[in-house]
């Protein structure tokens, strides 16, 4: 269907010359701005993004697009990721995994605030939420801070997250150590009553630390861990901060999780272009968790999978890309079916002549015309096929008998 609407040179020709601002303009180019030659296309689907109504629950975490090329102005790497090189985005998602909100990291800056690169991030991304409503937020410790919490609280937007040992300031809780001696599920915590704001530190395997602005470790509940010694699962007490953490947090994966699911096969020189193309994935995996949502909504059963949902959206996008600049059809009468693609091959009475067919020596290698499976590098002068000569089949020979 997509090769009966466009052909591949045409395809390969429109990528070519695929471009979201004139380059040429210099009062286009912005010193500041290193995503210049692709900021109308983000802005506007950013806009739609905001559209969408947001969820109480958010999580904010960060996005890596596969990108190992030369020309790189803010590609990044990033340890442990599944794709360590790359350019990174900043996401808000819901824990439905929906994206609400983005931002593309262009590098460090000079300016230094009180909040850090990571906290300015989750006040950059929490800005377009609406004030109507008491919204959760949930970010690692990259982005986690206690100046963070008390910023967003000022808002009414409460915040869940882990914290980093090195920025609880003059907070003193019980060491690793101690709390190991107690055994799994042991929990310490210190409550700011004035600020509103506790920090709470569990030990499992290892101890974590973390705070929140809304929630803490009452009430407590089991969680089932594996235990190397008994080789078999226990019960661990687990604070409610911890199961608020893990039940929200997966929003940003879970959507990554989707994209993956249905991977594009493309390359490019140019870096920007595979924003473009990670925006479309983006596009397509929201349309499909919203009307996953809109269904559960509405009571209707969910009958479309992920890349059935995918088929149709191309096949409504092919089906307009054919019918366009046709007379406008009636709701009743079916399409017209798609034209078919003609081959053009050599005539028979051209291929059997036996005059002047030649073989010559071709640069690159090719599939042989008859056979199929052999790859030859021997053209047919006159037909303009490549043809091999095999020990076992001489298709030079058979190709031309009449």
């Amino acid at each position: 269907m997509v090769a009966d609407v466009m052909s591949r040179n045409r395809f390969q020709n429109l990528l070519a010359t695929l471009h979201f601002i004139d380059n040429t303009d210099v009062s286009n180019r912005q010193a500041e701005d290193k995503c210049w030659k692709i900021r109308p296309w983000l802005d506007m689907f950013r806009k739609q993004c905001l559209d969408i109504t947001p969820e109480e629950h958010n999580s904010i975490d960060e996005q890596m697009v596969s990108f190992r090329g030369t020309h790189r102005p803010i590609r990044q790497y990033v340890k442990g990721k599944p794709h360590p090189w790359g350019l990174k985005i900043w996401s808000r998602c819901s824990a439905s995994g929906i994206l609400c909100d983005f931002a593309v990291y262009e590098g460090g800056t000079s300016k230094k605030s009180s909040l850090g690169m990571g906290g300015d991030v989750v006040v950059k991304l929490c800005e377009t939420l609406p004030s109507d409503h008491n919204y959760k937020v949930f970010a690692d410790n990259l982005f986690s801070s206690a100046p963070l919490v008390l910023n967003l609280l000022q808002r009414k937007i409460y915040f869940v997250g882990t914290l980093r040992a090195n920025r609880l300031a003059a907070c003193q809780l019980e060491d690793e150590k101690s709390l190991a001696k107690r055994g799994r599920g042991s929990v310490d915590s210190r409550v700011e009553k004035e600020e509103s704001m506790v920090i709470v530190k569990w030990y499992d395997n290892k101890s974590v630390i973390l705070i929140s602005s809304y929630c803490g470790v009452e009430p407590q509940d089991n969680a089932q861990r594996w235990s190397k010694a008994d080789k078999a699962f226990v019960e661990v007490s687990r604070p409610h901060i911890v199961k608020q953490y893990n039940t929200f947090m997966g929003g940003v994966d879970l959507l990554d999780a989707c994209i993956a699911r249905c991977k594009y096969h493309m390359r490019s020189r140019r870096w920007y272009i595979y924003l473009f193309w990670h925006t479309i994935m983006l596009g397509l995996v929201n349309a499909w968790l919203i009307y996953r949502r809109d269904c559960k909504l509405l009571g209707v059963q969910n009958t479309l999978k992920q890349r059935r949902f995918q088929a149709e959206v191309a096949t409504s996008l092919i089906l307009w890309q054919a019918q366009r600049g046709r007379p406008s059809l009636s709701a009743t009468s079916p399409p017209p079916p798609l034209p078919k693609r003609i081959r053009v091959g050599v005539p028979d009475d051209v291929r059997t002549d036996q005059v002047a067919h030649w073989p010559v020596k071709h640069d690159k290698r090719g599939r042989c015309k008859l056979c199929k499976i052999n790859a030859t590098t021997t053209l047919c002068e006159k037909c303009d096929v490549r043809l091999c000569f095999t020990e076992e089949r001489n298709c030079f020979k058979l190709y031309h008998l009449a």
